[in-house]
């Protein structure tokens, strides 16, 4: 009887034998995972005994190209006893031949890499895996706030991020990763140089996690931005920052340790270190009873300091003088451009004297005085020392808990004049009239600097229609505008709107909410402005060549000077006024057509005194 071809070789009874008796070996496959103990774990004992390096070379281990396992009928001279001592031959006797075409591995990119990995140490450590975060993967910034993480998805997303490349943000707020957790964080980026923005704020950290931070800071230079406020930092971690802050190779721009227990000996020990930092940009040690020494340190650092633009040392209890030491370091360091001084127990007469010795500072732009003791009297003195000095650059001072009396009021507006954009954020009037008085005012202003003006005046500059403005947004015609061309068109035409108002006008004129806007949307925006417009400020704008900041500023519209409406308004509507028949009195005629010509001349004289603005009849 013949074999068929690619049947086995039939075997004698004796090998039968022989082969129940000594089972065959199962050929190992490189690509199947090991079988586990089915002994349990303690998670505890497993951190405590892993380290990250030796966990993402397990795991990125089934990242390496193996080849397929193909089917081959291996004969040799002794049967079924085949030589399967080195698995690399069997690999290597497996391979396809070139003629033969068998589908190639996908190559894996890094993106597609991290996320296999986080999978697949969620599946390892029994986790489940976070949406956010692979979509965070995409997008380049992973935001897991108060996402429950722990030290085991902590550990994770770590070994998915030591292989990204693409993720420059990462959020990790309120998980209680703990002090195991910071550890995968901190050895990740002494890995990982292009994260540049951290967020590890309130997770119980305490001194282990400082001294991880601290250290992490010495060697990793790309993190511009560290947040750690609520994680029960004491006064000896405030020595570990400070030496990382003085180190030469420290790169930090945005520091927040506020939330914690630094303490007066805190504020001692980043005194000096503020002195010797120069590239910190914001600082935050609010909420760190520093008290009045502590504070007073800070002030001697910020004095040689030149980086620092905004401070903030809100709920330290500095009082009236911690608060002026600080103001006078300001005026010596000319850098500082806001200082945010809430809840200090400061009162009305602190308020005055410390905005004494800021008379001659044109750097500080900002001060935030709320939830202090300042009542009534407190933003009436701070108003007359600002209307004594002009000279200052102050423009906006902050005090949101207190109420301004009508005396406050009138010395906001006389500062108003000669300081368009000061302002006063407060909690509210003393007085009714006052409060109408400036609702209006805000309702005018929010009117008048509406992006859409911008459009009108430059249709008007421009002599354009509607219809032209929509051509010369639409560039790739398809009869609507995106953001992407509406933000382009107004770089391109030179008109002066910010991308935030770009983003405010199409929500506003896009009504099917489509992403689009197409021309009726366009015309129906520019109907409802007007119609808004009018209702507030009692006149219709017409196309102005000036820019809507202010309306004493605005320059009339010489056409509506010079050349009233003639047919309505020079002539007499009625034939029978300007050419009486034998039954009307002549002298009536007179009298009617004088009457017109006076009217006229009232009509002009409105429409000049009005600049800026002409009235549509």
């Amino acid at each position: 009887m013949e074999r068929l071809v690619g049947s086995p070789r039939p075997a004698s009874s004796a090998s039968k034998i022989q082969r129940r008796e000594t089972p065959r070996e199962r050929i190992p496959n490189p690509r199947e995972e090991p079988k586990t103990s089915s002994r349990a774990v303690s998670p505890v004992q497993s951190l405590a005994a892993t380290d990250l390096g030796s966990e993402l070379e397990l795991i990125t281990s089934a990242l390496e190209p193996t080849m397929e396992a193909v089917n081959v009928d291996i004969e040799d001279g002794e049967g079924w006893d085949t030589d399967l001592e080195d698995v690399k031959n069997l690999i290597e006797k497996a391979k396809p031949k070139k003629h033969e075409n068998y589908p190639k591995r996908k190559i894996l990119t890094e993106e597609e890499k991290a996320r296999l990995v986080y999978i697949r140490a969620c599946i390892k450590f029994s986790i489940t895996p976070s949406s956010l975060f692979l979509r965070g993967l995409k997008k380049g910034h992973v935001n897991l706030q108060n996402q429950g993480l722990g030290p085991l998805g902590t550990q994770a997303v770590a070994l998915s991020l030591v292989i990204d490349r693409t993720v420059t943000d990462v959020v990790i707020a309120g998980n209680s990763i703990g002090q195991t957790g910071i550890r995968y964080l901190t050895d990740m980026l002494l890995v990982n140089d292009n994260i540049n923005h951290i967020d590890v704020s309130d997770n119980n950290l305490q001194s282990h996690g400082a001294q991880a931070l601290s250290n992490m800071l010495l060697h990793n230079d790309s993190i511009l931005s560290l947040k750690a406020s609520g994680n029960q930092f004491n006064r000896n971690d405030a020595l570990l920052f400070a030496q990382a802050i003085q180190f030469d190779r420290f790169s930090l721009r945005v520091l927040d340790l506020s939330h914690n227990n630094l303490e007066t000996e805190g504020g001692q020990h980043l005194g000096p270190a503020i002195a010797a930092n120069d590239t910190i940009e914001i600082l935050d040690i609010s909420w760190n009873h520093l008290a009045y020494d502590g504070i007073k340190a800070v002030a001697e650092g910020l004095k040689e300091n030149t980086s620092i633009k905004t401070l903030n040392v809100s709920w330290n209890g500095i009082g009236d003088e911690g608060a002026v030491c600080l103001v006078q370091a300001a005026t010596i360091n000319e850098t500082l451009e806001v200082l945010q001084m809430d809840a200090n127990r400061i009162g009305p007469i602190g308020l005055a004297n410390l905005l004494k010795q800021t008379a001659s500072n044109k750097a500080l732009l900002e001060l935030k005085m709320s939830k202090n003791p300042i009542t009534t009297l407190g933003p009436e003195s701070a108003l007359h020392v600002i209307n004594a000095h002009p000279e200052m650059g102050l423009q906006l001072l902050e005090i949101q808990d207190s109420w301004l009396t009508s005396e406050a009021c009138r010395l906001v507006y006389e500062i108003q004049e000669l300081k368009p954009k000061f302002k006063v954020v407060h909690g509210g009037f003393t007085n009714a009239h006052d409060l109408i008085k400036a609702s209006i005012k805000k309702r005018e202003e929010n009117c008048m600097n509406d992006p859409f003006l911008f459009l009108i005046n430059y249709v008007n500059d421009n002599r354009l229609r509607w219809m032209d403005l929509f051509n010369r947004l639409d560039t790739d015609k398809n009869f609507s505008i995106s953001f992407e061309e509406f933000r382009n068109g107004m770089k391109a035409n030179s008109i002066p709107i910010s991308d935030k108002d770009v983003g405010i006008l199409m929500e506003r004129l896009d009504e099917d909410h489509d992403g689009t806007i197409d021309f009726g949307e366009l015309l129906e925006g520019q109907k409802k402005y007007l119609k808004r417009f009018e209702k507030v400020m009692g006149v219709t704008p017409t196309l102005s060549t000036s820019t809507p900041s202010t309306r004493q500023n605005s320059r009339p519209s010489s056409r509506q000077q010079s050349r009233p409406s003639s047919r309505q308004k020079s002539r007499p509507s009625s034939r029978q006024q300007s050419r009486p028949t034998s039954r009307t009195d002549r002298s009536a005629a007179l009298a009617s057509q004088q009457k017109s010509k006076s009217d006229m001349e009232s009509y002009t004289r409105t429409i000049q005194s009005a600049p800026g603005l002409s009235v549509i009849s």
